[in-house]
């Protein structure tokens, strides 16, 4: 598989809003460029709170052949929250596209779903309440840009070289760095991992079932809020003028439900193992021993903010004071929040308790 970055590769087709984006009509042309390569750098953010903002930052490949009807996409992507409240989210998805099938891997299940691609005419589809509105330049193509609600997209000969989705101060952007056109088409990077194949029946109808996933690209919750609010307000005659303070609030915390559920898990699971390695550390003769006990700790905090550090580095008795001071403080800091932490509801509640 084709890494782009020492983290893990994130693969989304385009990250366009839509997974849909592939009709099932065989032979189908997508693009008017038989085969192509396409770079992209990808960025985003936005501030959730005055203590809690977030940041995104990637790159992708698109590949493709026969006009697009075949098609392979990889990413690395990283969305980082920073603030009172760490979060790293990295997504490991591999996804190919062939004819009438789409392949999903799912890295955590270890399974590949197998789907029918929507219906219709790919164009009219992706394109759909959006208007022409002139054009830009984009890694040295002339692109036709579409603006809809919350979204913009620019096309080269229906070749995506710019997509953005943005809400309430939240942004994201997938921008065109590199494009190589009509080259020799070659054998996928992208393979597939030997995990068993599923197949899964969806775009069928608009009824929800219990095998869909919500979405943790950030991206893609940008979007689906956008949708949803863009909905309420033609439903109700209203703009977004008229959207209040409290329903602003709402939808930010929306958009930080992934981040406050990780959040809400990740936090006792830290005090536990805080006071455990505080158990530990009572004990401990050496450094080495002492490392042994912080190990757990170490592994929780890089997972979920990217902290590899606070190794120790002596067990002397003023050190070893001082380390015990800092856990004593923070274990009796979180016992402290755990009540208001397992009330909290949003984001912006756990914003207000870790504070």
């Amino acid at each position: 598989m084709l890494y782009l970055k020492k983290y893990k590769t994130v693969s989304l087709f385009f990250c366009l809003g839509t997974n849909m984006l592939f009709s099932a009509a065989l032979g189908e042309k997508k693009f008017d460029v038989e085969t192509g390569m396409v770079r992209f750098e990808i960025s985003g953010g936005g501030h959730f709170t005055d203590d809690i903002n977030i940041s995104i930052k990637g790159e992708g490949l698109l590949r493709f052949k026969n006009w697009g009807v075949e098609a392979l996409v990889e990413e690395n992507y990283e969305e980082r929250t920073v603030g009172v409240i760490k979060n790293i989210n990295k997504i490991h998805i591999c996804e190919k596209f062939e004819n009438k099938q789409r392949f999903d891997v799912d890295f955590e299940t270890k399974k590949i779903l197998e789907r029918p691609m929507p219906k219709g005419n790919f164009k009219d589809y992706y394109l759909k309440d959006m208007v022409k509105n002139g054009q830009e330049t984009i890694a040295g193509y002339t692109c036709d840009v579409w603006e809809g609600k919350g979204t913009k997209k620019c096309l080269y000969k229906g070749i995506p070289l710019l997509v953005e989705n943005y809400l309430l101060g939240f942004y994201y952007q997938k921008k065109a760095v590199e494009v190589k056109l009509n080259i020799t088409a070659t054998p996928s990077k992208c393979i597939l991992p030997d995990f068993p194949v599923e197949k899964f029946a969806l775009f069928k109808t608009n009824i929800k079932t219990k095998g869909i996933k919500p979405p943790k690209e950030f991206s893609q919750v940008i979007l689906n809020i956008s949708k949803e609010m863009y909905k309420y307000l033609e439903e109700n005659s209203l703009t977004e003028d008229d959207i209040t303070e409290h329903q602003k609030r709402a939808l930010i915390d929306k958009l930080g439900q992934n981040i406050f559920e990780s959040q809400k898990k990740f936090l006792p699971k830290l005090l536990d193992s805080m006071k455990v390695a505080r158990a530990c550390l009572q004990q401990a003769e050496n450094k080495d021993e002492a490392n042994i006990c912080i190990r757990d700790v170490i592994a929780l905090k890089k997972q979920i903010s990217g902290d590899a550090d606070n190794q120790i580095d002596s067990w002397d008795e003023t050190n070893r004071t001082k380390v015990l001071d800092t856990f004593d403080d923070n274990i009796i800091f979180l016992e402290s929040k755990m009540k208001c932490i397992r009330a909290a509801k949003t984001i912006t509640d756990l914003s207000i308790c870790v504070k």
